[in-house]
């Protein structure tokens, strides 16, 4: 299934948080910036394809468990 606009536009705004998640080093900020993660990722269209992540924001995403390991 193509990724729609709206989980176009979705994933853009996730990758935006990773972003401002890695350039914080203050603890409340980096929390308050998780949260959202989840809270973005929960809510997110069905066609939000997870494959087309940056690699950074992959990586950061599993290191929170927000997503699943492409380990397994």
């Amino acid at each position: 299934m193509a990724e729609s606009v709206l989980a176009a536009i979705q994933r853009q705004q996730i990758e935006i948080a990773v972003g401002e998640l890695l350039l914080s080093s203050d603890y409340y900020m980096r929390t308050s910036i998780t949260e959202r993660l989840h809270h973005l990722i929960a809510h997110a269209d069905r066609t939000l394809d997870i494959s087309q992540f940056s690699e950074m924001a992959q990586e950061e995403l599993e290191n929170l468990n927000l997503l699943p390991s492409r380990e397994a």
